[in-house]
């Protein structure tokens, strides 16, 4: 092994507090993002494909209803976006937490010396 990496104890950094909540917090994240996007892709793409009189609908002079659609499906992306880097920053608090763990911490710095 060279002499940058370390050995890690894998069954005990899962299994710390720290990191089973930082796994649970990306989970239920990534769970809601997806389904967010999942809908508003299938419904946009859905309508395109299943209902194209109501697509090319004008509610206002020069402004389809696809449009309006694409745009929210635009704004739901940009949201979600957004949203992932708050909570990335939150992520970032939790696994340093996971880091400041002292045998894994003595570890990291026993192995870079």
């Amino acid at each position: 092994m060279p002499p940058t990496e370390t050995a890690v104890d894998w069954s005990r950094l899962w299994s710390d507090p720290s990191m089973l909540r930082l796994r649970r917090d990306r989970r239920s994240f990534f769970t809601v993002a997806w389904s967010v996007f999942a809908v508003a892709f299938c419904a946009l793409v859905g309508f395109a494909a299943f209902a194209p009189e109501i697509i090319a609908t004008r509610p206002v002079p020069g402004l389809s209803v696809g449009l309006i659609l694409s745009l929210a499906y635009v704004a739901t992306v940009m949201s979600l976006g957004a949203w992932y880097v708050r909570r990335a920053r939150h992520w970032d608090i939790l696994a340093a937490a996971v880091l400041s763990v002292p045998a894994i911490r003595e570890r990291e710095v026993a192995g870079n010396v």
